[in-house]
């Protein structure tokens, strides 16, 4: 009598995700900033978390040594060209709604922006380097 392998379990994700690594990759990582209300927020991308500073408050928004649906769970979203934070958020209320790296052209330039994808179709662009003016579509 042979060996029986029952398939092995996944945890349901609220999307349809492809591998999930508990890594950022290696483009995503760095310091971005976004010009909110006046203010910069900067964005820490590091191997292990994702941490954000706004108005002097440091929020860690995923780790990778967490549990549930805030633990660092990278994986790309099928069907689109956007990655998940968090690829173990059941519910919508608690995805990150997806990431991405493209380009924008401001005054002639092109930048390489990490678009934050939002509720609606809403996105912001974050930039390398502080940019004085809010790029974000609502």
């Amino acid at each position: 009598m042979g060996l029986l392998f029952a398939p092995q379990t996944v945890e349901a994700s609220y999307y349809n995700v492809g591998q999930i690594h508990n890594y950022t990759p290696k483009r995503y990582r760095g310091t971005w900033y976004a010009y909110v209300d006046g203010q910069y927020t900067k964005t820490y991308i590091n191997k292990y978390s994702v941490t954000q500073t706004f108005k002097g408050h440091h929020t860690t928004m995923f780790k990778s040594s967490w549990s549930g649906y805030r633990k660092l769970a990278v994986a790309r979203i099928r069907g689109t060209k956007a990655y998940t934070f968090n690829a173990l958020a059941r519910y919508g209320y608690q995805t990150d709604r997806g990431w991405r790296l493209t380009y924008r052209t401001i005054a002639g330039k092109k930048y390489r922006v990490l678009r934050d994808y939002g509720a609606m179709r809403s996105y912001a662009d974050l930039f390398k380097k502080p940019i004085h003016h809010a790029y974000v579509k609502e």
